[in-house]
């Protein structure tokens, strides 16, 4: 086993499934092109697989899932959580199990295709990013609290695009506080928009079961 496998295996892995190069090759000591050139080396043995430029990962590690890519993806690992039919699907209030990992941010990004998952990015006003908490059951990542998911899922589809507009059906937890959706919808700026988003809330809470 080489330096920089021994690193991944003993000081990264510990920490998180999913590393940049800059990180091997600083826990190694040796230079980024030495720590990609081994990387690619690992990558083809199957060890460690690329996710995209400078950023790796170990799918076979118990703590990964491709929620625990979110962090990685941005600059400030906090910039971005998940969201939407993700979110609401991990909190066990859709059946349904999102092909695409949906995460809320306020930059606007691609789509981000990668071997581990697709990343679809909803950018989102800056005064409505919130309402997220950290979730470890499968890696750390951020993701909207129920309530939040909620609304977000619901501001998507009343925007222009629509997107959401076709929801499955969604079943409020006990511990579900309508309060935290009136909260984030009275923090909407656009009238119109607010009034929309309040009559599909109100739509959803009159059939959900």
């Amino acid at each position: 086993m080489n330096k920089v496998a021994k690193v991944i295996w003993r000081e990264l892995l510990p920490r998180s499934p999913v590393f940049s190069t800059s990180e091997v090759a600083r826990c190694a000591g040796v230079t980024l092109a030495n720590a990609s050139g081994d990387l690619k080396d690992l990558e083809r043995h199957g060890m460690v697989t690329r996710i995209r430029r400078g950023l790796w990962a170990v799918p076979g590690h118990p703590d990964f899932s491709p929620y625990a890519v979110v962090p990685h993806l941005f600059t400030d690992a906090r910039a971005g959580y998940v969201s939407l039919l993700s979110a609401l699907s991990l909190h066990g209030m859709i059946e349904q199990i999102p092909r695409v990992v949906h995460i809320v941010t306020t930059s606007q990004r691609p789509v981000l295709r990668t071997p581990v998952g697709t990343y679809a990015f909803h950018q989102i006003a800056e005064a409505l990013f919130g309402g997220f908490t950290a979730y470890r059951r499968t890696g750390s990542f951020d993701i909207a609290a129920a309530e939040k998911a909620v609304f977000d899922t619901l501001y998507f589809s009343a925007r222009k695009g629509r997107r959401f507009a076709g929801l499955p059906e969604v079943e409020l937890p006990r511990t579900f506080s309508s309060r935290g959706v009136e909260h984030w919808i009275g923090m909407i700026s656009d009238p119109p928009l607010r009034n929309a988003v309040r009559r599909r809330w109100e739509a959803l809470a009159q059939r959900s079961p």
